[in-house]
C-alpha cells in the first residue's frame, strides 16, 4: 500500500512540476501565433472577445435571427459604422471578409484606420462598386486582381504586366502601379490664368509645375453670418502626401454675426526652388469664408471632391458685385452629389447634352451618375455644393488628372484605355454577397492592441435603404516565426510576464 501511494506521490509531484510549463507553452502558442496566421469571426448570434460588436449603436438595427437557422444578421441603417478586432501580435496584413446584402448602393467600402493628424484616417477599399461591376471592357480576374481593356489585347495578367512599362492610357483604381505623374512637354509661362468665380468655404486642388515657382493669389471676404473669428490655413503638400509649405491667415477683426461682410483681402502664396510634378493645395476654413477670385501663373488647377459655387443671389446682401450668370463646370466624378443650403439654390442641374436632375429640397443630398465622362455641370442660380470622389475644374482647359496611376475611385474618361485593381466583384451564395479587402498593416494605428475598421456607405443616409450584415472575418498574417526568434520571444514573454 505505502508502495501505491509513492508512486502516486512522485507521479503528483511531476504532474505539478511540468503542469505550470504545459500552460506556459499553451499560452506562448495561442499568444504568439506560431503559424504567422489568425482568423476571428463575427456572425451576430453573441457578443465575440475578438471583434466588437458595431458601434455606434444607434446607427444600427437590432440583432435578427434566419428562421428555421441557427444564422442571425443585422443591419446598418446609418453610416458609417465601425468595428474592432484583437491584435495579439503585430502582423503584416489583415484580411476583412464580409457577407452582406446590397440592393442598389453603387458603392459599399471597408476602410482600415491608419496613422494621421485626424479621426478620420482611413484607408478605404471598395467591397462592392457597381458602377465598376457595370463596366462591359474584356475583363481578366484571377487571385490577384482583375484588368479591363477597352480593346481586347491581352488575355492573361502575366501577360499584361510583362508589358506594363510600355502600356498607354494605363490607370489603376486600389492597385498601387509606383508611377510618378509627369506631364510629357510640360512648359512654364508668364501669362496669367483667372478664376473669376465665387467659391465658399474650404477646398483642395492639384496644380503642376515645372521650372516656375508655385504662385496663387486669393482675393477672400468674410460674409460674418456667425459669431467668432475666420482664420484661414494654406497647406500645400507634394506628390507624396507630405506637407511641404503652411501659411495662416488670420482674421481681420469683424468677428460677430451682425458685422457686414469683410472688405476684400488678397492673400498670396509663393513658393520656390521647387522640383517637377504634382502639388495639392488645401484651402482649410469655414464657410464663412468666400473666394472672390484665384489668380495664377500655373496652367492647371484641378478642384479634389468638391465644388461649392457661392455666385448666388442668396449673398447679396454681403456682396455686391457676385456674378449671377449660369455656370459650366467640367467633371470627371462618376458619381455625383448635388446639394443647395437655400430656397435661391433649388434648380434644374443640367449634365452633358441630355441629362438633368432637380432639385426640389434645401438641406437634401441628391446623387446621380452621368451617362458619360467627361461631363459639363450646367447650374443656373449657382449657390450649388458639388461633391463626390472625383476631380472638376472650371474649364477643360483648365483641367488635369494626377490621379490615373491611383484612382480614389472608379472612372472611365477618354483617356483610358487599361484599367488595373485588386477589386474583384463579389460572389453571390443564396441570396447573400460575399467579398474580401486586404490591408497592409504598416501604417495602422492600433490602440490597445486593437485595429479599428469603418464600413462606409456613402449615399445610404440619403437613401430609404439599409445594408444587411450576416457575418465578419478578419484573417491577420504575418511570417511563422522561426526557432532563434521563438526563443526570442519566449524569454521576452517570461521577462514581461514574470
Amino acid at each position: 500500500m505505502k508502495s501505491i501511494f509513492k508512486k502516486l506521490y512522485k507521479v503528483t509531484r511531476i504532474i505539478i512540476i511540468i503542469l505550470p510549463f504545459i500552460i506556459l507553452g499553451f499560452l506562448i502558442k495561442k499568444d504568439l501565433v506560431l503559424s504567422g496566421h489568425l482568423e476571428f469571426v463575427y456572425d451576430f448570434s453573441e457578443d465575440s472577445p475578438v471583434i466588437t460588436n458595431l458601434f455606434p449603436a444607434n446607427r444600427m438595427s437590432e440583432t435578427y435571427q434566419i428562421k428555421n437557422t441557427e444564422n442571425f444578421w443585422q443591419q446598418i441603417q446609418q453610416e458609417p459604422v465601425y468595428f474592432e478586432t484583437r491584435l495579439p501580435q503585430k502582423f503584416d496584413t489583415a484580411e476583412v471578409e464580409i457577407i452582406y446584402k446590397n440592393n442598389s448602393q453603387p458603392l459599399v467600402q471597408v476602410g482600415l484606420r491608419t496613422l494621421g493628424s485626424n479621426d478620420w484616417s482611413y484607408d478605404f477599399k471598395p467591397l462592392e462598386n457597381q458602377l465598376l461591376d457595370d463596366l462591359d471592357w474584356f475583363k481578366i480576374e484571377d487571385s490577384r486582381g482583375s484588368i479591363w481593356q477597352k480593346q481586347k489585347k491581352y488575355l492573361s495578367w502575366d501577360q499584361f504586366f510583362d508589358q506594363i512599362k510600355s502600356i498607354n492610357n494605363l490607370a489603376s483604381y486600389n492597385y498601387d502601379l509606383d508611377r510618378k505623374f509627369l506631364i510629357p512637354g510640360y512648359k512654364a509661362t508668364d501669362s496669367i490664368s483667372q478664376i473669376n468665380r465665387t467659391i465658399r468655404g474650404a477646398h483642395s486642388f492639384y496644380t503642376y509645375i515645372k521650372n516656375e515657382a508655385l504662385d496663387f493669389t486669393f482675393t477672400i471676404q468674410d460674409i460674418n453670418r456667425k459669431d467668432g473669428p475666420d482664420p484661414l490655413t494654406i497647406n500645400v503638400y507634394n506628390d507624396q502626401g507630405n506637407k511641404i509649405f503652411a501659411k495662416e491667415i488670420s482674421d481681420d477683426g469683424l468677428i460677430s454675426k451682425f458685422d457686414v461682410a469683410s472688405e476684400k483681402r488678397d492673400v498670396s502664396l509663393k513658393i520656390l526652388g521647387l522640383s517637377e510634378g504634382v502639388y495639392r493645395i488645401e484651402l482649410d476654413c469655414e464657410d464663412e469664408i468666400f473666394f472672390r477670385q484665384i489668380k495664377t501663373k500655373q496652367q492647371y488647377i484641378t478642384f479634389i471632391n468638391k465644388l461649392y459655387l457661392a455666385d448666388s443671389t442668396e449673398y447679396a446682401d454681403g456682396f455686391v458685385d457676385l456674378n449671377y450668370s449660369p455656370i459650366t463646370i467640367y467633371s470627371t466624378v462618376p458619381r455625383l452629389g448635388l446639394a443647395s443650403a437655400h430656397p435661391k439654390g433649388l434648380q434644374t442641374v443640367g449634365l452633358g447634352s441630355n441629362q438633368s436632375i432637380r432639385l426640389s429640397e434645401e438641406h437634401k443630398n441628391y446623387f446621380v451618375t452621368p451617362q458619360n465622362l467627361p461631363t459639363y455641370i450646367y447650374s443656373t442660380r449657382n449657390d450649388l455644393k458639388i461633391f463626390g470622389r472625383g476631380l472638376m475644374a472650371f474649364s477643360k482647359k483648365m483641367y488635369f488628372n494626377p490621379e490615373i496611376y491611383n484612382l480614389r475611385d472608379f472612372s472611365i474618361t477618354p483617356d483610358i484605355d487599361y484599367l488595373v485593381s485588386e477589386y474583384k466583384s463579389p460572389k453571390e451564395a443564396n441570396s447573400w454577397k460575399i467579398n474580401t479587402v486586404k490591408f497592409n498593416l504598416e501604417n495602422a494605428e492600433i490602440q490597445n492592441r486593437k485595429l479599428r475598421f469603418a464600413i462606409s456607405i456613402p449615399e445610404l443616409n440619403s437613401s430609404n435603404e439599409n445594408l444587411d450584415l450576416k457575418q465578419i472575418k478578419v484573417t491577420l498574417d504575418k511570417k511563422p516565426l522561426t526557432y532563434r526568434q521563438l526563443l526570442n520571444k519566449v524569454i521576452k514573454y517570461v521577462f514581461d510576464r514574470f
